[in-house]
């Protein structure tokens, strides 16, 4: 009998009262594993600003009082009373605490940042890169997470209590400081209507949740993409043919330009609203 067969064999003579007794033993890690890689939506994680700024900030003022170091220096070697050293050769450099200094500066410029020289098809120049600046701004610059996926999360922890241990539960009460490892673009009408817990536990685009978990319920991106996006195309629609078929009952011109100009309006907002689009690409859609 092949092992994979022996782990199963095993694991169905784990009734539910032994799950519930001992969540820590038997669900773990491994289950908690398969729940987040279940959907982008749950696979989240801090960002850890506060530590990352201290790093920065630490790195920097080291640098910084280096920097101090080596000027205090040059400036006491440049004195009319100081003996005739060369200050402006690095092959001739006599001075031994000079040269400390400048390996030190050196390797926290390491640790600080990367040098990298960029060649572009108009101009080249090379940029110093700081490393750990970027990584923390990419983080930065990724959306916040929602709420309803935070949300999802606790509940794991809520229905499975004691699998995951506390202490290592508690990133989910720091949800300013989370980001999701794969961020999907949602438009705010989606945004929206997934605020209800109504229209996320809709049948329609429910996915089948397995036995062992019945109380997760999956749902399709791909169905609720379409019912947006049916959504947006039905009332789109309607609100271009409407004022075509009110124009030829009003007669006057200005009232004509009231309802054209409501209209516009009107769709404008309703396309910054249901797309993800820039206020250009907006703006563009209104006009064509």
């Amino acid at each position: 009998m092949s092992k994979s067969t022996d782990d199963e064999i095993m694991l169905d003579e784990i009734s539910p009262q032994d799950m519930r007794k001992k969540p820590w033993k038997y669900i773990g890690y491994r289950k908690f594993c398969e729940f987040v890689t279940s959907d982008n939506d749950f696979f989240i994680l801090r960002r850890f600003s506060e530590l990352t700024a201290r790093v920065l900030l630490a790195l920097q003022d080291e640098l910084s009082e280096l920097e101090s170091q080596l000027q205090i220096l040059e400036n006491h070697l440049s004195q009319k009373s100081a003996p005739d050293v060369h200050n402006g050769s690095f092959r001739q450099e006599t001075q031994e605490t000079r040269l400390q200094l400048i390996c030190k500066i050196n390797m926290k410029l390491r640790a600080y940042s990367q040098s990298a020289a960029t060649s572009m098809a108009s101009a080249s120049a090379n940029n110093i890169l700081d490393e750990l600046v970027i990584q923390h701004s990419n983080l930065r610059s990724r959306p916040r997470v929602p709420e309803k996926d935070v949300t999802s999360i606790s509940n794991w922890f809520h229905n499975y209590q004691n699998a995951i241990w506390h202490e290592e539960t508690e990133y989910t009460n720091k949800p300013k400081d989370l980001f999701s490892i794969v961020p999907k673009a949602k438009t705010p009408l989606r945004q929206l209507l997934e605020r209800s817990s109504h229209f996320r536990l809709c049948k329609l685009w429910r996915k089948g949740p397995s036995s062992e978990d019945e109380d997760i319920h999956f749902s399709s991106d791909q169905r609720i993409d379409l019912f947006v996006t049916l959504t947006v195309t039905i009332l789109g629609s309607v609100m271009l043919i409407v004022p075509l078929w009110l124009l030829p009952f009003v007669t006057r011109t200005v009232q004509r330009l009231e309802i054209i100009t409501a209209f516009v309006v009107v769709f404008l907002c309703f396309v910054s609203f249901a797309m993800v689009a820039r206020p250009s690409e907006s703006l563009g859609a209104t006009a064509a």
